[in-house]
């Protein structure tokens, strides 16, 4: 894509991914690294989602286990602010009811089983009151594989395939991230 070619969203979203990798080495020290991640790509600068929850299934451990969550309806605060604060975005995450929910879920590996993804994406959804659920997977570090169930905000169908292409992107960067 020509650069002249590109809407402001482009530019947007250019943004969000330019910054992140920078911005999650400065989070080192800090125990939810993956919750800033997530936050910052699926906050209205990134691909703007109402829900969004994060899990890593691996095979070797038998374990689909929940690592991180986003609901919009509980941000209060934009992701530049978090990097100024980091002590107030751990507790802020610490009392995110949609958070601690995706994080309390651990069951059997979807790949080990003969479960579908599809059948699991459905209950998981239901759990979790992602409305309308869309996914994806990605192979990450140490013969994992990540899975992020998410629920878009109302908008056009172009706008939400638009957002899907560049979401596989953007979702690699949580490979990148510790799982606690």
């Amino acid at each position: 894509m020509d650069v002249s070619d590109m809407t402001s969203r482009h530019k947007q979203l250019l943004r969000c991914f330019a910054y992140l990798p920078q911005q999650i080495l400065s989070l080192h020290e800090i125990d939810n690294a993956t919750e800033y991640v997530l936050h910052s790509l699926c906050h209205e600068g990134g691909f703007n989602l109402s829900k969004a929850a994060y899990f890593v299934d691996n095979p070797d451990f038998d374990c689909l286990k929940g690592v991180a969550g986003f609901n919009g309806d509980e941000e209060v605060q934009t992701c530049e602010n978090v990097l100024a604060n980091k002590e107030y975005f751990d507790q802020h995450i610490k009392n995110c009811a949609f958070s601690n929910k995706v994080r309390e879920i651990n069951e059997s590996s979807i790949r080990k089983s003969d479960k579908s993804i599809e059948e699991t994406v459905k209950r998981l959804a239901e759990l979790l009151e992602i409305e309308d659920p869309s996914h994806y997977t990605l192979t990450i570090k140490h013969n994992n594989f990540g899975l992020v169930i998410y629920e878009h905000k109302a908008s056009s169908e172009e706008e939400n395939h638009e957002k899907q292409k560049d979401l596989l992107t953007g979702l690699a960067l949580l490979g990148f991230c510790p799982i606690s």
